[in-house]
């Protein structure tokens, strides 16, 4: 009865005059051959859960019948799903499509549009408007939503429909997660038994933490709803180039939330980013009375501003609205699946989900054809503005090649795929007004030819700032709400982190000037052709050795690549000088003379492909006062042979960005490992086992046995290394009792404390640079992204050699925070204390890592110390 009277409740859309004119919501024939959903899927809309292949079917279907309809091929997935979106627009608009694009980014960029030029583009421009489904593979109905959508653009000739593909190009990516949303389709369909069954104990419903995260995220267990700056995974990195290359003017990315409650559309909640576009915010309100308008007269429930914010610039939507977009959430109550139901015992279908997805994705069309013109103007004057505001504050960044240089280059790549123009000094300057990644004003000082600068006078100058600010700070009135709230024991609202500089994440130093006129600088597009010949290497065999940089942490795969291979190889752990070289810690030590003839094209072949510079050197003694090259501050490596703890108590989150930091970013390859299984395992193929986060180390160690922690220690102390992380440090201390960090929370001052959670802020942190635990740390400090409420104190007592804090938080005396929100609380609690720490047990060893060094892949800075607990533990003293 509830869905008879939601399709009666349909009828009065077709009322609306401006919004959605007549016959505009209901799919009619008259596109001969062109295919209906249901005829290509085999089922109907919400019968079933339209899989990755189907789509793409029926994709494929509409491009070779429609005229309406063309393909973008964007790449693949992880597990080699095709990404495909449609381009659906009137035919003679697909005749000039270039020409479209072209005007687009003429729009996008004001310098590109010569006088009086504006009018005439929008005069014949049509808006441009981009929806991506379901990016969360267990959010069902956006996806069907817009394939529905798509349907209604494809076979129906009503008058609103010829108006929106005459006045619109629309691009619908339906499916931006294909890898967890067939892996959640798989399930549902498999768990089905005759009538889809709602209630929530049915196994249809009924999935473990694990299970849920990996539906939710793609093949590494990522979240890519914020990886969209970061391009970490391929998903996003392959749809980027479709963003940049079209410019939309509205984008709407199609979600689902908890069965709990309605659907959701914008405006957001406070706060914004300061630099949010105020264009976006505007427009917000306008598109949302659409939505309340066409809602209201289906009888949909619905809410706004209660919830989501756009502080955070990763998201799908505020990453669009930064790119000059109107970039929109949509938010469905979800029925999980087929059915579902929600807290009043009402069933909730898919069909419904996907009917409110669809009236919201139509209203969205029509609201961007009808204020077409608006839409338009306010986004070129958008720009203009943003390029404007570029002469204020701080006028351009400087990234000189200071640190690794692999990593500078890394984000060089970064600001270049993300559309932001970066130049080059081609002449010495020295530079005024200058502040550091921390915001500290410093001296004028002088950047060598070749640093890298930005300026921000350029159309992403407010994407620009929010990635390379030092700190965007939060509005006073929203951290007194969120205090308040606390104090009444409620949520805050932190939706995300609130620090992400990318010269903290990264370790690297970038300088910000506000000085007038800038230095000389070439355009750099990072193409073949302006790079140089590759790193250094060699130009014959050395009588000593091969040295790898140790400035760059992609000198450690090197060095567990040709350990592997059967290589004997060395790890410098002090900065040494030989023949008038600086030789960093860190170094990668292959003797030649120890090794077979063919280590030379070893080195060559390994040093090529991670991008690392070798030199070479005719002998190992050293200048007085450094350690030789055969001193004890050599290591003599072992290949580490790793395990990943996976499901069970594992959070999925953390497994994935260390199953990806390894394997992916790093080419090291691992072996995961069920928890359930590792009490009967034989760990001896293995010497080091990582821990990643865990929801819960109790049930970790509930799962082991007692026999099981009893075997793991054993394993530890015959020469194992044990790696953990965050709250897997709880359970080497707590359960394994094989380490002697002390919990704040257990101590007198703070049983009784309240846990303040840091909502993601970057702190500093200090490093032991004694230890081989840090080495390639040059400087003896780090950014740490911190996003927890733990604190942990050193052992009581003198710390021997066996113990030993290698990193910890600034001590009160010393600046904590340099980005993102610290309670007051945390400001007092976190200095001194420990986030970096190694105890010895018997011949093996626990490293413990209190935070998570390996943070959605783009916490670049700390890969040195994770790998480093990793590859080089085999061979620690």
């Amino acid at each position: 009865m509830r869905n008879e009277r939601q399709l009666t409740r349909l009828l009065p859309i077709l009322l609306l005059s401006l919004i959605l004119p007549a016959r505009g919501l209901l799919a009619q024939s008259g596109q001969g051959g062109v295919p209906r959903f249901e005829e290509v899927s085999g089922h109907g809309f919400g019968e079933r859960v339209t899989v990755h292949a189907e789509m793409v079917r029926y994709l494929e279907r509409l491009a070779a019948t429609s005229d309406r309809v063309a393909l973008i091929r964007q790449g693949k997935s992880w597990e080699e799903r095709e990404l495909v979106a449609a381009v659906i627009t009137a035919p003679e608009n697909h005749a000039r499509l270039d020409a479209i694009r072209e005007a687009s980014a003429r729009l996008s960029d004001p310098r590109r549009a010569g006088p009086g030029e504006l009018e005439e583009i929008i005069a014949s421009q049509p808006v441009i408007v981009w929806f991506g489904g379901s990016i969360h593979g267990n959010e069902l109905s956006g996806s069907e939503g817009l394939l529905k959508l798509l349907e209604h653009l494809t076979t129906s000739n009503s008058p609103s429909v010829r108006q929106a593909l005459e006045q619109a190009v629309i691009i619908i990516d339906p499916m931006l997660n294909p890898d967890g949303r067939d892996a959640f389709a798989s399930t549902v369909h498999r768990r089905l038994g005759g009538a889809p069954n709602p209630a929530r104990e049915d196994w249809g419903h009924d999935f473990t933490g694990w299970e849920g995260v990996g539906f939710r995220t793609g093949h590494y267990y990522f979240d890519t709803n914020r990886d969209w700056f970061a391009h970490t995974q391929r998903e996003t990195r392959a749809r980027v180039p479709t963003m940049l290359a079209w410019n939309p003017q509205v984008s709407v990315d199609a979600h689902e939330m908890g069965p709990g409650t309605e659907f959701y559309f914008d405006p957001a909640a406070e706060p914004y980013g300061p630099y949010f576009p105020a264009h976006a915010r505007e427009w917000f309100t306008e598109f949302g009375q659409a939505y309340a308008a066409a809602f209201d007269s289906a009888g949909f429930e619905y809410k706004t501003r209660e919830q989501y914010n756009y502080f955070y610039p990763g998201y799908t939507t505020s990453y669009s609205s930064y790119q000059g977009s109107v970039g929109m959430l949509y938010e469905q109550g979800s029925p999980r699946g087929l059915a579902g139901l929600r807290p009043d015992e009402s069933v909730r279908t898919l069909a419904e989900a996907l009917e409110h997805q669809f009236v919201a994705a139509w209203t969205a069309v029509r609201a961007a054809v009808n204020r077409r013109e608006e839409i338009l103007r306010g986004y070129f004057r958008a720009r203009q503005t943003e390029i404007a505001e570029g002469g204020t504050g701080t006028r351009r960044y400087f990234i000189p090649a200071e640190g690794d240089p692999g990593l500078v280059t890394e984000l060089v790549d970064l600001l270049l795929r993300n559309g932001i123009e970066v130049g080059r000094l081609s002449q010495d300057a020295r530079v005024q007004e200058l502040r550091d990644r921390a915001n500290r004003s410093v001296e004028p000082r002088s950047f060598a030819a070749g640093t890298y600068v930005v300026e921000a006078a350029q159309p992403h100058n407010r994407l620009l700032r929010a990635l390379l600010a030092p700190d965007l700070p939060l509005p006073e009135t929203f951290l007194a709400e969120a205090r308040a709230r606390l104090e009444r024991d409620e949520n805050p609202r932190f939706y995300d982190i609130t620090a992400w500089s990318l010269p903290l994440l990264f370790d690297l130093h970038v300088y910000g000037s506000s000085a007038g006129d800038g230095p000389p600088a070439a355009p750099w597009t990072g193409a073949s052709s302006q790079t140089a010949d590759g790193p250094a290497f060699p130009d014959r065999t050395p009588a000593y050795a091969y040295l790898v940089d140790g400035r760059q942490v992609a000198s450690l795969p090197v060095y567990h690549h040709l350990l592997a291979r059967g290589y004997r190889v060395g790890l410098l752990t002090r900065a040494t000088r030989i023949a008038g070289m600086d030789v960093a810690g860190g170094t990668v030590v292959v003797k030649t003379g120890t090794n077979d003839a063919d280590v030379g094209e070893a080195v060559r072949e390994l040093a090529a492909r991670f991008g690392v510079a070798v030199h070479g050197v005719d002998s190992g003694h050293s200048e007085p006062g450094y350690p030789t090259l055969g001193s004890a501050q050599v290591l003599v490596g072992r290949p580490a042979k790793i395990g990943l703890l996976a499901e069970g108590s594992v959070a999925g989150y953390s497994f994935g960005w260390a199953w990806y930091t390894l394997v992916e970013q790093h080419d090291v390859p691992v072996t995961v490992l069920r928890s359930s299984s590792l009490s009967g395992r034989d760990l001896a193929g293995f010497n080091v086992l990582i821990v990643p986060h865990l929801s819960s180390p109790a049930g970790l160690a509930r799962g082991l046995g007692e026999e099981g922690l009893e075997r793991l220690k054993i394993w530890i102390r015959e020469g194992g290394t044990l790696v953990t992380i965050g709250s897997g440090t709880a359970f080497a201390l707590l359960q394994l009792e094989a380490i002697a960090l002390r919990d704040w929370y257990e101590t007198e001052e703070g049983k009784d404390a309240y846990r303040f959670t840091v909502p993601g802020a970057i702190v500093a942190a200090e490093l032991d640079t004694l230890s081989w635990l840090a080495t390639g740390q040059a400087n003896g400090s780090l950014p740490v992204l911190v996003g927890s409420s733990r604190v942990y104190l050193p052992p009581e007592g003198p710390v021997d050699s066996g113990r030993r804090v290698v990193g910890s938080y600034a001590p009160a005396d010393r600046e904590l925070r340099l980005s993102g929100h610290l309670w007051a609380e945390n400001r007092e609690r976190l200095p001194g204390s420990v986030f970096l720490y190694e105890e010895q047990l018997g011949a093996g060893r626990v490293i413990a890592f209190t935070e998570d060094p390996n943070f959605r892949a783009f916490w670049r800075g700390a890969n040195r110390l994770f790998l480093n607990a990793v590859l080089v533990s085999p061979a620690a003293p």
